[in-house]
């Protein structure tokens, strides 16, 4: 049942009907009076005209191919065939229709709308909250819009804590802003403060942060707003964990600007597992070490997945030293590890640009973030077995070439 609609197929579709009633000069009723006579034709032309309705329909008849084992390549067939039927149908129902209108009449309708005060196509929101987050950004290269380390981590959060995560993300951006239209660090201390009964703060006048209200943390249907269980619960998890929180947005953004783009799938960990296993460049006991981490993230502990996990890259980056004569006792902290082994061209100066990575380690594992919690850094052990399959597949590499 659950469908992600191909975007290329939905524009087919549409470009279909378009060109087919164009074709066949079908008319449709041009009267914008209501008529219960009309509401199957004025049902269709809505689906039509209206993005999110039109993809509703096509996620239905997808389905429907599906139950019939249709491949994919064979859906525009069957679809636009229906499409078909459901035009002639329609055109032969209205044929004595006094107004009429054609399919570009009724485009040109809908496109006068995006000049008027009151329209906002919900597409245009969705777009403008995903950058204004920083979910997604601009892919000059590719000339296309990709989602961002950011968008890619809270894909993978669950619905409460995905709430928790953009609070904290909007807190980070706001900084010390007062303005009331983003959720700054002054605001969520004083309401994750506040008594259960006290709602004073509140009034019918005084604007509250749009992700108060979009959320479901405060409720301004009442005589006197309220902040809802549920958005008390968000509100005190946001401010316990926020700097940590805080530490996890800038490492998504930092490794961002360096280049590395991490996406979790649920292949990674197998690509984990077999890089691993196969890699000369661990000990036995790291193999162990790394097993226990990825058990731990799959049976939910992250916290103890997180602290097995880390500690294994700089065992990794010591043994790739050693291999090249040099001392890692002689070396401080993993910067400087990473700086080398990019001199002796063990990994890229790509890789080691990535020090935000591995140095963000005591920053968040030994933040204030407590067990109950860490449903939130599930992602951030996605994010750090990318780094690791990248680290060990460049220093095999690099000594798979010098040692023949």
């Amino acid at each position: 049942m659950h469908v992600i609609t191909n975007q290329a197929l939905l524009m087919e579709l549409r470009r279909f009907v378009f060109e087919s009633t164009t074709r066949k000069g079908i008319w449709f009723d041009g009267n914008d009076e209501p008529c219960w006579c009309d509401s199957r034709h004025r049902s269709f032309v809505g689906d039509i005209l209206d993005t999110e309705r039109f993809e509703r329909r096509i996620r239905y008849c997808i389905i429907k191919l599906r139950e019939f084992g249709i491949p994919e390549t064979e859906y525009f067939a069957y679809i636009s065939k229906a499409l078909d039927i459901t035009l002639a149908e329609l055109e032969d129902s209205r044929r004595h229709q006094s107004s009429k209108a054609s399919i570009q009449d009724l485009l040109v309708g809908q496109i006068a709308k995006c000049f008027e005060t009151w329209y906002y196509l919900p597409d245009v929101f969705y777009y403008e909250f995903a950058t204004e987050y920083q979910l997604a950004t601009y892919d000059a290269a590719s000339r296309r819009w990709r989602l961002s380390n950011i968008g890619q981590y809270v894909l993978q959060l669950s619905a409460f804590e995905l709430i928790v995560f953009l609070c904290a993300l909007e807190v980070t951006f706001a900084g010390k802003s007062t303005s009331s239209r983003y959720l700054n660090q002054q605001t969520l201390e004083t309401l994750s403060k506040a008594h259960p009964e006290d709602n004073k703060w509140l009034s019918r006048r005084e604007r509250v942060p749009m992700s108060l209200r979009w959320y479901g943390i405060v409720d301004r249907t009442t005589e006197q707003p309220l902040i809802t269980d549920l958005g008390r619960r968000i509100l005190m998890k946001t401010y316990s964990n926020l700097n940590v929180l805080r530490d996890v947005i800038m490492l998504l953004t930092k490794s961002e600007v360096g280049g590395f783009h991490f996406h979790g799938s649920t292949d990674l960990i197998e690509q984990v597992k077999e890089r691993t296993r196969v890699s000369p460049s661990l000990t036995q006991d790291q193999r162990k070490s790394v097993e226990k981490a990825v058990n731990d993230f799959i049976t939910g502990h992250y916290l103890n997945s997180l602290h097995s996990f880390y500690p294994n890259i700089g065992a990794v980056l010591n043994l790739a030293l050693r291999k090249i004569g040099s001392r890692p006792e002689d070396l401080t902290g993993i910067k400087s590890k990473l700086e080398k082994l990019e001199k002796e061209k063990v990994i890229s100066s790509k890789l080691s640009s990535l020090t935000e990575v591995v140095t963000s380690r005591n920053k968040v594992l030994f933040g204030n973030i407590v067990d109950d919690d860490a449903a939130l850094l599930e992602p951030l052990f996605c994010f750090i077995a990318t780094f690791w399959n990248r680290l060990l597949e460049e220093i095999d590499s690099y000594f798979k070439k010098t040692t023949g």
